[in-house]
């Protein structure tokens, strides 16, 4: 019997035209379900979210131009301390304590050097929320690609200087003859010098304990150093942390209480309200640190539990399991057992 090979090639082909056809189809409409969701979510949550922290921001830098005058308003904006949070004027209230010591050359001269300003940094935010919507239209023209938004859908926050450049210029001198004496013309040289700007310290003049005591009185280097040893600890400990040490905390019913009467945030979620909790009320307490406030009390443990929690905090930020077991050990040699203690 003869077999029709082409006629066999045919409708192998008409069925996996008929297949590919369906998958395109199911692709097309899982695409336009994320466009439709994606527009959603700008539309009802990142637009609000934003006109919200840009309400805030600019009632903090007034409230400073209010109490100071612009020019602090303006460091602190640069310096990226007014955020949108609610609670940004307090914290640079309590950063800059009582009675601040302001250097008014020193920031003169730091802002100088700055080319920035709250309307400038404004502009800047809105033309990236203005980029953020345009994504996300766009992805109804068929050019754009889903995944191009992640850039995109970045706000920038306005980079603080730390230092400034300028061309200083050393005249030419024309050469001479004074009888025999010769003297060389030298030619003009330019170079670029590159000067420190004047710190936080230099401007506010917050004494050394004090930066060393509090989080949010350090700065941005020393901030981002804290943030992510505590960061691999609660990641490292992350199921304690959230399940039995949370319950006893009494951070699960505050969580569920604080949404319940809208003191919470409902975009906060259960795990970053634990871990804001516990960075704030455990971990930089074990440092010797408070979050804002003044200089730490002095605490209930013993001060060698207190260096023992330092060290296996730091081993455990970089991974070092088998120091933190020998501080352990070491504290139990002592007389003291580490689980008397949360270690």
């Amino acid at each position: 019997m003869a077999i029709d090979f082409g006629r066999l090639v045919q409708g192998v082909a008409t069925g996996a035209m008929g297949q590919f056809n369906a998958e395109v189809a199911a692709k097309d409409k899982m695409k336009g379900e994320m466009i439709q969701r994606a527009g959603l979510n700008f539309y009802e949550n990142t637009l609000p979210e934003f006109q919200k922290k840009e309400k805030i921001r600019k009632e903090t830098y007034d409230k400073l131009v209010g109490r100071f005058d612009v020019n602090v308003a303006e460091y602190f904006g640069q310096n990226n301390f007014i955020t949108g949070d609610p609670n940004d004027y307090k914290n640079i209230l309590i950063q800059m304590g009582d009675d601040p010591d302001i250097k008014a050359d020193q920031l003169k001269k730091y802002l100088e050097a700055t080319d920035s300003s709250y309307t400038k940094r404004a502009t800047k935010r809105f033309d990236a929320i203005k980029e953020r919507e345009k994504t996300i239209m766009g992805l109804t023209t068929g050019d754009s690609k889903i995944g191009d938004m992640t850039a995109k859908l970045q706000i920038p926050e306005f980079e603080a200087p730390t230092e400034t450049t300028e061309e200083v210029v050393t005249p030419a001198v024309p050469g001479s003859q004074v009888g025999p004496q010769v003297t060389e013309a030298v030619p003009e040289k330019r170079e670029t010098k590159t000067t420190k700007l004047p710190t936080y310290e230099e401007i506010f003049g917050d004494g050394k304990e004090k930066m060393e005591t509090r989080y949010l009185a350090m700065d941005s280097t020393e901030r981002s150093r804290y943030k992510s040893m505590a960061d691999n600890v609660f990641n490292r400990d992350k199921d304690t942390l959230t399940g039995d040490f949370a319950t006893a905390k009494g951070y699960n019913e505050d969580y569920k209480k604080g949404l319940k009467d809208g003191t919470i945030s409902d975009k906060t979620t259960r795990n970053q309200y634990i871990y804001n909790r516990w960075f704030q009320e455990q971990y930089l307490p074990s440092e010797g640190l408070t979050y804002a406030g003044g200089k730490t009390t002095e605490s209930a443990e013993p001060e060698v539990v207190t260096n023992a929690r330092r060290a296996i905090n730091y081993q455990k930020s970089i991974g070092n399991d088998s120091a933190v077991q020998e501080a352990k050990d070491l504290l139990k040699s002592l007389g003291y057992d580490p689980t008397d203690y949360g270690l």
